[in-house]
């Protein structure tokens, strides 16, 4: 893993976003916070596409998660994605159809779990 992995976190909810970063940037991660997949996107065009990991909540109006991954994946496909929601059941079973293994964490989710899955995903 680099030093100062980059993650572009989108979630509709700023609280959620606060959350994350204040998870994050004391273990060393560069975070970015999107609150919609179109900003999302935005952000990650005037970075180059310099972005490690994408994590994204999977249910969030006008553009959904799987929309924010697909776009991301097809322009950007050395990023990684971790995609969060409370509403594991169906959207695992959903998006595993769809794309194979994806990576998930369900929230709400400790700091210690949140950063686990991050490092194994970029490692």
């Amino acid at each position: 893993m680099k030093n100062n992995p980059k993650i572009l976190v989108v979630d509709d909810d700023a609280v959620i976003l606060a959350l994350v970063e204040a998870m994050l940037v004391p273990a060393g991660y560069h975070v970015q916070s999107a609150l919609s997949g179109r900003q999302g996107l935005e952000m990650a065009e005037i970075a180059n596409g310099d972005v490690d990991l994408l994590l994204t909540d999977v249910v969030m109006p006008e553009m959904n998660g799987e929309e924010v991954a697909l776009v991301f994946k097809r322009t950007y496909p050395a990023t990684k994605v971790l995609f969060m929601s409370a509403y594991l059941k169906p959207a695992a079973e959903r998006f595993s159809e769809l794309h194979g293994n994806v990576d998930f964490i369900v929230k709400p989710f400790t700091v210690e779990k949140l950063k686990g899955k991050i490092k194994r995903i970029l490692s």
